[in-house]
C-alpha cells in the first residue's frame, strides 16, 4: 500500500526569524463518511449497508459511553482509546479542581498489527 504525500513549507515556531524548511505531509484524498464505511463493510461481510451503519453508530456510542465512565477502550488488534486533559496547574491540592480543565481530548494509541501494517507502506509524491 502506498500514502500520497505532498510538501510544505514551515516556518520553526521557536524561531520565527529563522529560514522556512520543507516538511513531507500525507496527503488527504478526502474524507470517507460513516455511510462510505458501512458500504465496504457490507461489500466485505453478510451485512447490508443499514446493519453496517447501525453497528458503527452502536459502536461509537459504546466506546464514548465506556471512555466517560473512565475505562479505557481496546479494540482488538486496532488499538485503544483513552481520554486525557488539558489541565493549568495549581500551586495548592486545594486549588487543582475541574475548573483547571481546559479541555478533554480522546487519543487513540494504535495496536502492533495495525503499526506494523503501516510500517510497511511506502510513499508516493502526488
Amino acid at each position: 500500500m502506498s500514502i500520497l504525500y505532498s510538501k510544505i513549507q514551515r516556518v520553526n515556531p521557536r524561531d520565527p526569524g529563522a529560514a522556512r524548511k520543507w516538511y513531507l505531509i500525507p496527503k488527504r484524498v478526502e474524507q470517507k463518511n460513516e455511510k462510505a464505511i458501512a458500504e465496504a463493510l457490507a461489500k466485505n461481510t453478510t451485512l447490508s449497508r443499514g446493519e453496517a451503519s447501525m453497528v458503527i453508530d452502536e459502536l461509537q456510542s459504546v466506546v464514548l459511553n465506556s471512555l466517560l465512565d473512565g475505562y479505557s477502550v481496546q479494540l482488538g488488534d486496532w488499538g485503544s482509546f483513552i481520554l486525557t486533559v488539558n489541565c493549568t496547574g495549581a500551586d495548592t491540592e486545594e486549588a487543582c479542581t475541574a475548573d483547571n480543565i481546559t479541555g478533554v481530548n480522546i487519543r487513540f494509541r494504535p495496536g502492533k498489527q495495525m503499526k506494523e501494517s503501516i510500517s510497511k507502506a511506502t510513499f508516493v509524491a502526488r
